[in-house]
């Protein structure tokens, strides 16, 4: 059947999405460190990140290697796009815990970091239910596939209020930071935690669209 997957196949496929959630958590971790003045473990965590992006990477060159052998036609086709949409997730979140480390977040006025931890928080809830879709789509639970996959939707648009909201917050506060630098910065960090819920979106369109083909062929 066209849309099974082999078990070591899903197994590692898994193991891939778990990563890259792992990516997005110890970030968000970090920023809550961050907030509780526990700024080497914070670092850590973003170090962690960055290294787990590293092992997530040759996950995911392992699998594009094995689906030349398991999986020829639509399935190969499907997992592969399904993998760049994950590894954007991957990249866009090692970008996250660089930022994180290269300005005083602390110093930020607390409504700025209020949205920081908003956005965080969104990011990784987006990512974390892909796992929960990816298994859903293995498993053939096709219904709940689309009802999780609304919830990553829901997230989306929540977070981009919030990072319109972060937009509005540097405006208000731009007087306040006096180092331009650390308003880009911070910007560009809130677009990078969005962007994770933007991928998230993408990556949970495609597979409620896997779904619903897969549902038309029972």
């Amino acid at each position: 059947m066209e849309c099974e997957f082999e078990s070591s196949m899903s197994n590692e496929l898994l193991k891939y999405v778990r990563a890259v959630v792992n990516i997005v958590k110890l970030s968000n971790e970090g920023i809550k460190l961050l907030e509780e003045f526990r700024t080497a473990e914070a670092m850590e965590s973003f170090a962690k990140g960055i290294h787990e992006d590293t092992l997530a990477d040759e996950i995911r060159r392992n699998l594009l290697v094995r689906l030349q052998d398991l999986h020829p036609g639509f399935m190969r086709e499907r997992i592969s796009t399904l993998l760049r949409r994950l590894d954007l997730i991957a990249e866009q979140s090692k970008e996250v815990a660089r930022n994180m480390t290269l300005f005083p977040y602390l110093e930020l006025p607390g409504e700025i970091k209020n949205a920081v931890n908003e956005l965080s928080a969104k990011a990784y809830e987006s990512v974390s239910r892909l796992y929960d879709i990816t298994s859903l789509l293995i498993n053939r639970e096709y219904d709940r596939v689309l009802n999780e996959a609304y919830k990553v939707e829901v997230a989306e648009e929540d977070a981009d209020r919030t990072l319109v909201r972060g937009r509005q917050l540097l405006v208000k506060y731009g007087s306040v930071i006096r180092n331009p630098a650390i308003i880009l910065m911070v910007d560009k960090l809130i677009e990078a935690l969005e962007g994770i819920t933007d991928f998230a979106e993408d990556a949970s369109d495609y597979l409620r669209t896997l779904a619903l083909y897969c549902r038309s062929l029972k």
